[in-house]
């Protein structure tokens, strides 16, 4: 099914972007119209006389995104029919998609329609086309959710965006869907809110957590799984570490919030506690040091990469901070350092 459905969402791709008006595609390297074939094993079509070949998400948002197509479009509809923005969280849930992944999706999707456009124009017609062919996943139906978790998700956003002295009140009311009394209801400045929000990101990374170590990885699959979440992601900062850095400028001031850093750490620390036992458990895993060491040596390093990845050091990129972190972690545990690939 779900290769069905990754097929029909690559054919419409196809149909919508190179053949709009229902005609033969046209071919640029022979300069004429001209008949395509589907390539196998490859998003491609190509052409019958040349052979070129057309990859239909390269002029699309979706280009160079290792999601799924249908699961893209999936998300596409599910940002259309909600109302304000729609919570990574759902989209995490309801397309089975990592969380950072489908935060990452949904704000690709709401920067794109917020700026307009051909590719807004695009978005729209493939959600349509997508919904008439009734392809869509199951279980799509927005939840608006509560107005108080509607606040949450939109402070998140924009704090992390845009900082908390840039982000007003009527931003993230405006972004939620809600009054400025109703934001003042539930929280009695943009500090509590930044709390909220804080607290909201660290709950959905945790919850992603679980549900990736509740399978039945093997050790080495389930350190794998904790790298790829303890670096943020190869397109950019990422929301919930920039949300770190607003609650450190303001620990110092606001003793909850410190508080709120321990409790988060804490949980994050036992996480990969956690990973780490299992593997000396079965074997998988000889540490250099004792184990409790060995975590609190994993959680510095991590979380140093991190705040540089994120803060944009120039040395600094995803791919370099993985790669520095899957080595230090193979040498702690005594694994092979080919074992952990930096994704």
């Amino acid at each position: 099914m779900a290769a069905d459905r990754e097929e029909a969402a690559l054919a419409l791709l196809w149909s919508t972007v190179h053949a709009p008006d229902g005609r033969t595609p046209h071919c640029r390297r022979c300069a004429a119209d001209r008949s395509f074939h589907r390539v196998s094993r490859r998003r491609a079509y190509a052409c019958d006389s040349c052979g070129a070949h057309v990859y239909p998400a390269s002029t699309t948002p979706f280009a160079g995104s290792p999601v799924p197509l249908a699961a893209w479009l999936d998300a596409v509809v599910l940002v259309l029919d909600s109302p304000g923005k729609a919570r990574p969280n759902r989209v995490a849930g309801a397309l089975g998609v990592d969380y950072r992944r489908a935060w990452r999706m949904t704000r690709r999707i709401d920067d794109v329609l917020q700026a307009g456009g051909d590719d807004a124009g695009l978005l729209r017609k493939l959600a349509g086309r997508w919904k008439e062919q009734a392809l869509t996943r199951p279980g799509l139906t927005p939840d608006p959710g509560s107005p108080e978790d509607r606040i949450r998700v939109a402070a998140c956003r924009l704090m992390a965006q845009h900082g908390i002295e840039a982000t007003r009140i009527a931003d993230i009311a405006r972004e939620a869907g809600v009054s400025n009394a109703s934001i003042h209801y539930y929280f009695r400045s943009k500090d509590e809110a930044l709390l909220a929000a804080f607290r909201w990101a660290g709950d959905q990374l945790h919850l992603t957590l679980q549900r990736l170590l509740g399978g039945n990885a093997s050790a080495i699959g389930q350190l794998r799984h904790l790298l790829e979440l303890s670096i943020p992601g190869d397109q950019g900062t990422f929301e919930e570490y920039l949300l770190w850095l607003e609650m450190w400028a303001r620990v110092r001031r606001h003793p909850a919030f410190l508080d709120e850093c321990v409790r988060m750490s804490r949980r994050w620390a036992d996480a990969v506690m956690g990973v780490f036992a299992a593997g000396v458990a079965d074997g998988t895993f000889t540490p250099v040091a004792p184990l409790t060491e060995v975590c609190e040596r994993y959680v510095a390093i991590a979380e140093s990469l991190a705040v540089r990845n994120t803060l944009g050091y120039s040395d600094m990129s995803a791919e370099t901070a993985r790669g520095l972190l899957a080595r230090f972690t193979a040498e702690q545990l005594g694994v092979p350092a080919e074992s952990l690939p930096a994704r």
